[in-house]
């Protein structure tokens, strides 16, 4: 009797044992993971989180590891730094020597506009007079000498800056200097590591206007105040004679005057020049080659405007401005620099450096 009560015993022990162990594993159904489909469908990617901080038009953003601030340099050696603002170089140096210097972007309308008065798309516009009675580089700015214009002043944003270029915005209100429409300007500087500068200007308005964008760099190839070893070659056989510095309408030749440089030769540093050269050629294409022998630094300008600007700026100092012709918007016979509402403006200018042998 006591053997059959042990029996018992143990088999309803047995019993309760696999009651609390569950099914077996023949029995189980394919164990599901939740928790990672969860992960899969409700963590969203990287990419796709916004950030806490996105950047502004007021911010400057960067796709460079590393860069200093305000400043691009070439694997040769050429060093450009630009001003804390505005959108201006403020010097460009090559084994320590300065070769050029305050380069301020000129705008809205570059070079001189008689008697301030224009006609554009049938409308006739006054605009700021501020060069004796002409309007000069798109008027009046803030803050700086008179002539340079608006664009020359402190309102520019750095919008973007990487270890090769540095790109600025400005907003030109409708009826800023009387210009119509609301324009908004992009310049892009960007620098090869074999020191080339490329200049892009990028520009849209919500009204017809005028748009002639420059830089005014002023070189000193030589690193001094003289215009001796100095050289000179533009490509160019006609240029837009001037009465009290406005252009006539005519087109001459350069041939037996001061302004012919169709061969490179040493620079007339006794004459003064604030001239337009009638560029050859269309599209972009090399334009000029100005040589300092005492330095060894040479500088080719690429551009694709139709005309370029040879100013002696005094102290061993040149420009050469790339740009439409002076006072074209009342020349019959010359292109108008007009930017039709809603179009975009591009423009690209370019300063190839380099060294050469000296003499």
């Amino acid at each position: 009797m006591k053997n059959i009560l042990k029996n018992l015993l143990f088999v309803s022990i047995l019993t309760i044992l696999a009651a609390c162990s569950g099914p077996t594993s023949e029995q189980s159904e394919p164990v599901s993971t939740p928790a990672s489909k969860e992960s899969s469908t409700l963590v969203p990617s990287i990419t796709s989180i916004p950030s806490s901080n996105p950047v502004s038009s007021n911010q400057v953003s960067s796709s460079a590891a590393s860069f200093k601030e305000n400043e691009l340099s070439s694997a040769e050696g050429l060093v450009i730094k630009f001003k804390a603002t505005g959108a201006s170089i403020d010097t460009i140096k090559w084994d320590n020597k300065t070769i050029a210097k305050d380069g301020f972007v000129v705008g809205r309308c570059a070079n001189r506009i008689a008697g301030g008065k224009c006609t554009i798309s049938g409308k006739q516009y006054s605009l700021s007079i501020n060069n004796g009675s002409n309007h000069l580089h798109g008027g009046n700015g803030t803050g700086m000498n008179s002539w340079r214009g608006p664009f020359a002043t402190n309102d520019w944003t750095k919008v973007d800056q990487t270890a090769s270029s540095i790109t600025y915005t400005f907003h030109s209100k409708d009826g800023d200097n009387g210009y119509p429409g609301n324009m908004d300007m992009t310049v892009k500087y960007s620098l090869s590591e074999h020191s080339e500068l490329l200049i892009e200007y990028t520009a849209t308005s919500d009204k017809d206007t005028l748009c002639n964008p420059t830089n005014h760099l002023f070189m000193t190839l030589n690193g001094d105040n003289s215009y001796s070893n100095l050289n000179l070659q533009i490509n160019a056989d006609k240029y837009t004679p001037l009465v009290n510095q406005l252009p006539t309408g005519e087109i001459a030749s350069v041939s037996g005057t001061k302004f012919d440089y169709t061969i490179e030769k040493a620079f007339d540093g006794s004459q003064d020049y604030d001239d337009n050269y009638v560029l050859n050629g269309e599209g972009y294409r090399k334009v000029a080659t100005m040589t300092g022998t005492k330095l060894g630094v040479q500088v080719d300008v690429f551009t694709d405007r139709p005309g370029l600007q040879l100013y002696k700026a005094g102290s061993g100092q040149v420009c050469l401005e790339t740009q439409m012709f002076p006072d074209a918007i009342n020349q019959a016979n010359f292109e108008d620099p007009l930017l039709k509402a809603g179009e975009q403006f591009y423009s690209k200018t370019a300063y190839s450096f380099s060294k050469i042998t000296k003499d």
